[in-house]
């Protein structure tokens, strides 16, 4: 799959979900307003570029990088800011760790490194966070600060891209995974915990 369609197929399917009603179970925090802008911003902007020195910018970055830093400013307290930025920079620099491995050997590949990376940061940030919000953040942050890892040790034709292609795909990869995965463990977790709780209640009555 050529990188940009796999962005795009999740944008789609999350649409579809949202307009089903999955929306509250995804991302409560964010009005529908806020969404239907995102996306529009998204489909217009990722195909959107600009060219400042010798860096290539493609305008969806910006978009990311102002999400990150609304989510940062809403957040409550000092320490927890300071909390979500530190699971960013550890993401960021576990993102380019990740690339620069699976580059130098390429036998640890599964299937496609881009979304290898991409699966992993999911699992990372679904350990370190459940907060839908901090987890885009988290993940925001280390796609940023990776992304410019990686465009400056890997200049194409003279110039530094920010925000290409394959960055989309696994930004929207990531996210998608943390949180499906977030739901179906809180699922999962609430489900075996009723269980426990109708059992013990039934062994209650029993020695009653």
């Amino acid at each position: 799959m050529n990188s940009g369609y796999l962005s795009l197929i999740l944008l789609c399917i999350t649409m579809i979900l949202f307009a089903s009603g999955w929306k509250d179970v995804y991302i409560r925090s964010i009005s529908h307003k806020g969404m239907l802008l995102f996306f529009a911003s998204w489909l217009v902007l990722s195909r959107v570029a600009i060219t400042i020195g010798h860096v290539h910018v493609q305008l969806v970055y910006v978009v990311i990088l102002l999400i990150c830093l609304g989510i940062l400013y809403v957040t409550q307290g000092f320490i927890h800011k300071l909390h979500l930025l530190s699971i960013g920079l550890l993401l960021g620099s576990f993102h380019f760790l990740l690339h620069q491995l699976l580059e130098m050997d390429p036998i640890l590949i599964v299937r496609n490194s881009q979304w290898d990376v991409a699966l992993l940061l999911a699992l990372v940030v679904v350990i370190l966070q459940r907060k839908a919000s901090e987890q885009i953040a988290a993940l925001s942050i280390g796609y940023l600060l990776g992304d410019v890892y990686q465009a400056s040790i890997h200049p194409v034709n003279g110039l530094h891209h920010l925000g290409n292609a394959a960055f989309q795909d696994q930004w929207w990869l990531s996210v998608f995974a943390a949180r499906t995965v977030t739901i179906i463990l809180q699922a999962t977790y609430q489900g075996c915990r009723n269980v426990v709780k109708s059992w013990m209640d039934r062994k209650g009555g029993w020695r009653k």
